[in-house]
């Protein structure tokens, strides 16, 4: 590093002090100067001076170019590597995030010819499916990657949207159409991506797709190797609470329609095969492994629904009539496993239904931060099981309600109109009474009583955690924040893109949040990778 300049602009507004960053530097074969504010005429003669006789020499920690666009033109101009500094939380990672810099200098400017339009968009729900058909109508070609058997993640498994209460499926079943038929997105569903390398404009990718032991050119989706498939296993799909074959399609509207084979539990009958006029079957299928040569990355992998498991105070898992939100949804749609009845998992109908609120969520056991949709969501679920029969009694457990979104407080307001009771307490357990029926234990605020409410179905309203499994080749090198979620570059100036040049972030990656935010930030996060595309041919 011999010669090396690091330079420091003192921002006003800076929280971290720079003489202590400066300190941390002392012991580096490098010269470490603090510049007046860079955005001052005085600042910016200094650092043209400085930038003329060791252009190649030096690191810039400075705003980025949003914040100064002079600014930064000049540096543009001389090439020089930027850190943003807005981005430091404390002096030692502020010195070691220089340090990296400063090793591995500015990025390889690459020719024209050798940026590469293709996007890979990793997690194929709502906000995927936007980004994706965003990229692919600008005229680049999309690669569209998600684990499961179907793209639609977590929407496709509602029964209705808040606050307006349409139909989830009709909402989201065109917009899978749309992507499946677009000439400009390739699908690449049971898919994981093993390996990425290289930088904005030239990533290379490995991508293994697992075996459906169905050949996907010559299946039509009919379903007769299900119906005689005599393997019947607990469905994921319907979360446990549906049978479903070893052989079959993952849901009705799933993209691509397609039927997937359970190896794991095949026990080789083959009747499958007979069944199957086109000669679909493939028992002999292995994984394969494709290459991507991508110039952008967007992950859109979503988050993990908390375990409420680990409040063993609730009896989920040991109570039958003790349920998730998710669950519900299930419970309630006409393609869930009781076809839109609303009945307990024994099968008695439901007359008293009670939600509680914030579970796992603003909890210093568990997830300390407020999960955001949950309120909402539950009195979205309410206002169903009224829809269902409007003479049963619902009860809301809550925190405190927060339904801060666009028509969110006219739907709380409703419900209330409707006849939910709302009542402000967290309810410290819930037991089984003999006739099998969840009794919940809670201490009411109004009046300070220990109270008791047996109802038929509890419903818990679960926070998201962060990823627990991100795809590999980024867990390394990814910044999180102290909730597990996938950090922006910077929360307000770069709120999708990740850490990572040429890597951008949409939904709840990034941390909860609902259908709408996710899909503003999935046309956000293709926007920048446009951008980003553009930038790197003409430069």
């Amino acid at each position: 590093m011999a010669g090396k300049k690091i330079l420091l602009c003192n921002c006003p507004d800076l929280k971290v002090d720079l003489n202590t960053v400066a300190a941390e530097l002392s012991g580096q074969p490098a010269e470490v100067m603090i510049l007046e504010p860079c955005c001052t005429p005085a600042g910016l003669a200094r650092l043209e001076k400085i930038l003329q006789e060791t252009p190649d020499q030096c690191i810039l920690a400075a705003c980025g170019p949003e914040l100064s666009a002079r600014f930064f033109k000049l540096l543009t101009g001389f090439k020089v590597p930027v850190v943003d500094l807005w981005a430091w939380r404390d002096a030692a990672s502020a010195a070691g995030e220089l340090l990296l810099a400063l090793e591995q200098g500015p990025l390889p400017v690459l020719r024209p010819s050798e940026v590469h339009s293709e996007v890979l968009v990793i997690g194929g729900g709502v906000g995927g499916c936007e980004a994706a058909l965003d990229l692919a109508k600008a005229g680049h070609k999309v690669y569209l990657l998600d684990e499961s058997l179907s793209i639609g993640g977590i929407m496709a498994k509602l029964d209705k949207t808040f606050p307006t209460l349409d139909c989830s499926i009709c909402i989201l079943g065109p917009k899978l159409v749309e992507v499946a038929t677009h000439p400009n997105i390739e699908m690449l569903t049971n898919a994981v991506v093993t390996r990425i390398t290289g930088g904005p404009g030239d990533f290379r990718v490995e991508v293994t797709l697992k075996p459906r032991y169905v050949d996907m050119t010559k299946c039509v989706g009919c379903g007769s190797c299900g119906e005689v498939c005599p393997v019947i296993l607990p469905s994921s799909w319907n979360l446990g609470m549906k049978p479903r074959k070893c052989i079959r399609i993952v849901f009705a509207q799933a993209v691509p329609l397609r039927a997937t084979l359970e190896k794991d539990y095949c026990i080789d009958c083959r009747q499958c095969a007979t069944a199957c006029g086109r000669q679909a079957i493939n028992l002999d299928d292995a994984p394969r492994t494709v290459p991507l040569q991508v110039g952008a990355v967007i992950l859109a992998t979503g988050a993990t629904p908390f375990d409420p498991k680990i409040k063993g105070e609730y009896g989920y898992g040991v109570l039958p009539p003790v349920i998730t939100n998710l669950e519900f949804e299930r419970l309630v749609c006409a393609t869930g496993p009781t076809s839109g009845r609303l009945v307990t998992p024994e099968g008695r109908p439901v007359r008293r239904l009670a939600f509680i609120q914030c579970v796992g969520s603003r909890d210093r056991r568990f997830l300390p931060y407020c999960s955001g949709y949950c309120c909402t969501a539950s009195i979205k679920e309410a206002m169903l099981a009224l829809e269902h029969n409007p003479e049963i009694e619902v009860t809301i457990f809550y925190n405190d309600i927060r339904t801060s979104g666009k028509g969110f407080e006219e739907l709380y307001l409703r419900a209330q109109a409707a006849g939910v009771r709302f009542f402000k307490a967290l309810p410290g357990s819930i037991t089984l009474a003999q006739e099998g029926q969840p009794v919940i234990a809670y201490e009411d605020l109004a009046t300070g009583r220990q109270e008791r409410l047996t109802v038929d179905l509890a419903v818990l309203a679960v926070g998201l955690e962060g990823p627990k499994t991100p795809p590999p080749f980024l867990d390394q090198i990814l910044e999180r924040d102290e909730q597990g979620f996938f950090k922006a570059r910077h929360p307000i100036m770069h709120p999708v893109e990740a850490s990572l040049p040429g890597v951008c972030l949409a939904g709840t990656c990034l941390g909860p949040q609902d259908i709408a935010e996710t899909v503003c930030q999935a046309s956000g996060a293709a926007g920048r990778v446009l951008r980003l595309l553009a930038e790197l041919r003409h430069r």
